[in-house]
């Protein structure tokens, strides 16, 4: 390796990189970072003498990046690349760890400072010379007691998760939105007695199902006082008057179960973001509403007061739902299930696109535009086309007036049977409680795995079907809201186009006929009688 001088001391130059890194950046602002980079530059001072000068040449830092978990590292390969090219003599790190805690990793960075006789020095754990036998050895030595010192913390809160999913207990993390910081408390709370409002104000109890007394659950759920394993529910009671509290209108907690209901009769994605935004009603962490995230927020178990652990349903969890689960397992059936979608967001951008279907072969239709007015044509030739701004008027027109008749009301009458919802929550419980009991059986070793796997598949079936039971507790009646109105049309023109669509596809089919041609007998070329309308 060529020796550098400083032509003006006289002393040698030890080219240095610093590499920084931490693993949770918990204050946000890299100040870890910061610090480690602030010790290292005090280590090259403090190693620097009259013949020589430690000068800090780079410096790399990866922010956030844990050096166990495998993930790529940028900084950390961009300075294995420059070592590579001999553009330093000595690396600088805060500790040994942060370097690396994986052996691979190791043996990568010794085959490149060993034969460029690169050296190592820390401002904690001293120097690495891994130009030695030794050195290297004391390397190994190291990371191997760091690598167990990651696995025994990895172990412990494992078994802290496991604690606290057993206990029905919030993980903690980022503030979902609904919830107050402590994610137990609904945001926001009101006592309808006393009208307090402040979150500290409430107390969140759990009730037994089966008693409905409050007290304690041992571990899987039991009730200490009537030892039924019916699970509980979680209420919020008033510290001043001891009254059940109600969820503030308006509230991020109403605003979550508003958006489900939108959803259920038919509203978009899209709509409800854009409702928001345009309401200065911001996500949890203050950034404007996409469709995407609205997705993603109602399809969080936690709003039917439902745990995840290790990304499995783990039971009920110890806050108070913002959405029933028959509700919120139907809108999960509901967007994960591309059968099940008459509106698919913002990808339809006409009222009826798929919904209006051809009166001569059957296929729905599709908007086509060339180079005059968009028009509705068959989705196989175009021997039946209709410009879509007439036909939409009259599709409209023909909601209206059935809204408005004096029979409108049996439009809100349920279409299908009723669902058992108590006794398939009832069935949910029961197999997730044989399936604890077999967990249990199995870690004490009085069953083999395969065992576990026979008896274990019953329940699993069971609670399956349970759950699909629930996926179809409830549908929403798009009608709602226009039946019964004031002014229908406002409330026609005030919903979004998912639901328009909604109510169309739930009111009737619309069959699109070969018009006639020429001016029809009332002026005009819109022909009315080839529009043909099956009401459901």
């Amino acid at each position: 390796m060529p020796e550098h001088v400083d032509l003006m001391t006289g002393r040698r130059i030890v080219r240095c990189f610093i590499y920084a890194r931490i693993s949770e950046d918990r204050e946000g602002a890299g100040l870890g970072i910061e610090r480690q980079v602030e010790d290292c530059h005090t280590l090259a001072e403090q190693l620097s003498n009259p013949q020589v000068e430690f000068r800090v040449v780079r410096v790399f830092e990866d922010n956030d990046l844990s050096a166990y978990s495998g993930k790529p590292r940028p900084d950390y390969l961009a300075m294995l690349q420059a070592l590579r090219d001999d553009e330093a003599d000595c690396v600088l790190a805060w500790h040994t760890d942060r370097l690396h805690r994986s052996p691979s990793e190791l043996e990568e960075y010794i085959n490149v400072c060993e034969p460029r006789q690169v050296d190592t020095r820390t401002a904690k754990s001293g120097h690495l010379d891994l130009t030695t036998a030794t050195g290297r050895m004391i390397a190994r030595q190291l990371g191997v007691q760091a690598r167990y010192e990651v696995e025994r913390m990895i172990e412990r809160q494992r078994r802290k998760r496991d604690q606290m999913a057993a206990r029905g207990e919030y993980f903690g993390g980022r503030r979902p939105f609904g919830y107050e910081p402590d994610g137990i408390l609904p945001r926001s709370l009101i006592c309808p007695r006393c009208g307090k409002n402040e979150p500290k104000a409430f107390v969140s109890v759990r009730l037994c199902l089966a008693c409905g007394q409050e007290g304690g659950f041992v571990n899987d759920h039991t009730c200490r006082g009537c030892g039924s394993r019916d699970g509980f529910t979680v209420e919020c009671l008033c510290r001043g008057c001891d009254s059940r509290a109600d969820i503030a209108p308006g509230s991020e907690a109403a605003l979550v179960e508003e958006a489900v209901d939108q959803l259920l009769a038919g509203a978009s994605l899209n709509s409800i973001a854009a409702g928001w935004n345009e309401d200065g009603i911001p996500t949890s962490t203050g950034h404007k509403w996409a469709g995407t995230e609205v997705r993603s927020l109602v399809l969080r178990p936690r709003n039917a007061g439902i745990l995840v652990h290790r990304r499995q349903e783990a039971g009920r969890g110890g806050w108070r739902a913002l959405v029933d689960e028959p509700k919120w397992r139907s809108l999960v059936a509901m967007l994960t299930d591309e059968a099940r979608r008459t509106s698919p967001g913002g990808a339809r951008r006409h009222l009826g696109t798929g919904l209006y279907v051809c009166g001569v072969h059957g296929n729905t239709m599709r908007v086509v535009t060339g180079n005059s007015t968009p028009s509705y044509a068959c989705r196989t030739t175009k021997h039946v086309m209709r410009r879509a701004d007439l036909l939409d008027d009259h599709v409209q027109l023909a909601v209206l007036e059935r809204v408005t008749r004096p029979d409108a009301a049996e439009l809100l009458a349920a279409r299908d049977e009723p669902v058992d919802v108590r006794g398939a929550q009832k069935d949910m419980r029961e197999a997730r409680a044989t399936l604890d009991d077999l967990a249990a059986a199995l870690g004490r070793g009085e069953m083999d795995m395969l065992e576990w796997r026979v008896a274990s598949g019953a329940a699993k079936q069971r609670l399956a079907a349970a759950e699909k039971v629930l996926a179809d507790a409830v549908k929403l009646n798009p009608v709602v809201g226009l039946v019964g109105s004031e002014d229908p049309e406002v409330a026609w023109n005030m919903l979004d186009l998912g639901r328009k669509r909604a109510v169309i596809d739930y009111l009737m089919t619309v069959a699109v006929l070969p018009a006639r041609h020429g001016r029809m007998p009332g002026g005009g070329y819109w022909d009315p009688d080839a529009v043909r309308i099956d009401w459901k």
